[in-house]
């Protein structure tokens, strides 16, 4: 098998390994708070605490609580939190919940005489954000009101009244549950009971640490008392009873009032907890400012990109040919919506075609040469000092919106701070999100990587200098380099006194007769993002010469083009790859083929008339472009 097919069946393996995989999900109770606040009508509000350690292979938008209430009446203000912002008491990652009411058996009626035997109901937690939650460790908090007396769990008993409550229904045994009860003042202070009807050892140990303050404490604020009572371990899969006895004078109070239904609409949390609203309102703001800066980003580098295009002669399009007008607050509306999808609605695909068009809306294509402009004119070739010559180019100024520049490469990198900085926030609960938004960076690359300088038609008589520069240091580090002489030359076009051309010339010094110039000229491919030069090396001789017949092998390699001279043609290579190196290597292998071995220097120098350059000008201004 070869490495195809068999890279081919692993593919296909993967895929249908992937293709069978299921969701998972799971979640372990670490620990529960419950606050049972009771009123002298009996009516209590229950708070719970309810931490979890979620994980699983998909996000999970509701949890199950099995055992609250029966007759639990949701109350605004629940939500989810990471435990970390838990502890510290910080609600700015907070994540409200949408409690639905109990679903199960209907309570039983107030003449019930076995008040712990409640049924079980179930109460289902939505995180209210679409996104829900993958893994870590989150708190969940929710309130709601229940009626005790009438299902029988508050009873008189001679001067003191007992209260009951049983505790959710947990798959996972934990250590340190706790539950407050919180109960009008009254002259008796309240403490901890074991029920009668219940006399079992867990039961008398309740009573037993009550007594020595070991899990139960009494705290006496004025208007209110607590009890606290703490079970060390919590039992997989039992519901945890709870009793305390109290001053009958605290629980007298006048019959119990209808319970109102409370809308549970998440755009009526208590201030806080999640202000959906203000927020609501806060992101439109913040999409909205965010739109307008991208407009004029777009705006700014479409002028940018026009202003460099013609002092270059050329003309560099848009990907989407529509008018600035039109692409610019589509380019920004695409770009907010592709992030209000991916972070707030959860859809990422659906963002990330979004950001797609906002990418093509700011991108430009490959230039073109403007076409109004003409054939060049006539003009003669100069030759000039290497100093002269192949001279650093002078960078690019006045471009912000190009990576090419250094303005340009510091503005792109304060550009993705704030995709940087947003990514580090959303990876604490969100990973996957994270990525999106350094994926988001992309619509930089679009704005800063395309239309740039290094994508236009250079300057013939500068821009070669780079790769001419180049190409002489590795001629010169050859052994057969030193052999060799390397002269610049320029076109001056007539009526000019500005060179539109750079190209260079390399002779050895005991060339052929009939040899002219092995000349190096540039040409350049223009890209959807920067520019290539291609190089290609010309060997001018004399049609049937000892060069011409000296190159006869290679000759059905070139291109053959006829020369400036009525007897000279020219043989055109181009290396296989545009690099230094492979045209070294053309260069060389010319030289040594041109090279005359047989005769001493001194009885060539009359015969050697077409391999004398012209004399070296030395300018008295610097070369610049046309």
């Amino acid at each position: 098998m070869s490495a195809r097919s068999f890279a081919l069946a692993a593919l296909l393996a993967m895929l249908a390994i992937v293709g069978r995989a299921e969701a998972w999900t799971e979640n372990h109770v670490l620990g529960h708070e419950a606050r049972i606040e009771v009123a002298r009508d009996g009516n209590a509000i229950v708070e719970h605490r309810l931490t979890l350690r979620m994980n699983g292979s998909e996000r999970q938008r509701q949890i199950e609580l099995i055992g609250v209430d029966p007759d639990a009446v949701p109350l605004p203000g629940a939500h989810v939190i990471p435990e970390s912002d838990a502890a510290t008491g910080a609600l700015s990652a907070a994540t409200p919940l949408r409690l639905l009411p109990p679903s199960g058996a209907p309570p039983p009626p107030a003449s019930t005489l076995a008040p712990l035997a409640i049924q079980p109901a179930t109460m289902v937690l939505e995180i209210d954000d679409h996104k829900g939650i993958l893994r870590g460790t989150y708190v969940f908090v929710l309130r709601y009101r229940t009626d005790l007396r009438a299902r029988a769990l508050v009873r008189a008993a001679g001067a003191f009244a007992e209260i009951h409550w049983t505790g959710p229904l947990f798959t996972d045994g934990f250590s340190g549950a706790r539950a407050t009860f919180i109960v009008p003042a009254a002259p008796t202070p309240p403490r901890a009971h074991g029920p009668d009807s219940d006399d079992t050892p867990k039961a008398r140990a309740i009573d037993d640490a009550a007594e020595a303050g070991a899990l139960a404490q009494v705290r006496r604020n004025g208007d209110t008392d607590e009890v606290e009572l703490l079970e060390m371990y919590s039992s997989a899969g039992e519901r945890t009873s709870w009793s305390i006895r109290v001053d009958r004078r605290a629980v007298d109070g006048p019959p119990p009032t209808p319970i109102a239904p409370v809308d549970t609409s998440p755009l009526r949390y208590a201030p806080g907890i999640a202000l959906v609203p203000f927020a609501l309102r806060a992101l439109l703001a913040i999409g909205a400012l965010l739109a307008t800066i991208i407009a004029v980003f777009v705006m700014l580098k479409d002028r940018e990109v026009r202003r460099v295009a013609i002092a270059a002669r050329a003309v560099s399009p848009a990907v989407i040919a529509l008018p600035l007008i039109v692409r610019a607050p589509v380019a920004a509306l695409a770009f907010t919506s592709a992030l209000a999808l991916q972070l707030v609605v959860d859809q990422a695909i659906a963002g990330a075609l979004a950001m797609l068009l906002a990418v093509i809306c700011v991108a430009y294509g490959a230039p073109r040469l403007d076409p109004g402009l003409g054939l060049r004119g006539p003009g003669r070739w100069l030759a000039v000092t290497e100093r002269e010559a192949l001279v650093e180019p002078p960078r690019p100024r006045g471009v912000v919106f190009d990576v090419s520049s250094r303005a340009g490469k510091f503005v792109f990198l304060l550009a993705c701070v704030p995709f940087g900085v947003g990514a580090f926030f959303i990876a604490r609960r969100s990973a996957p999100h994270a990525l999106l938004v350094l994926l988001d960076a992309v619509f930089l690359l679009a704005i800063f990587g395309t239309g740039t300088l290094r994508s236009l038609p250079p300057d013939m008589a500068v821009e070669p200098a780079r790769f001419y520069r180049a190409l002489a240091r590795a001629l010169r580090k050859r052994p057969a380099g030193a052999a060799l002489r390397i002269v610049p030359r320029i076109r001056i076009p007539a009526g000019s006194v500005d060179a539109d051309e750079l190209r260079l010339v390399i002779l050895p010094k005991l060339p052929l007769r009939g040899l002219s110039a092995i000349e190096l000229g540039l040409s350049y491919a223009l890209g959807f993002g920067a520019r290539v030069a291609m190089p290609e090396v010309l060997v001018r001789v004399v049609a049937g010469s000892p060069c011409d017949e000296a190159l006869a092998n290679v000759s059905r390699r070139a291109r053959i083009t006829p020369g400036r001279k009525p007897d000279e043609r020219v043989l055109a290579f181009t290396p296989r790859l545009p690099t230094v190196a492979m045209t070294v290597e053309i260069i060389l292998a010319l030289a040594a083929r041109t090279t005359d071995r047989a005769l001493p220097h001194a009885t060539l120098r009359p015969r050697i008339d077409h391999a004398v350059p012209p004399p070296v000008v030395e300018l008295k201004r610097p070369v610049r472009a046309a």
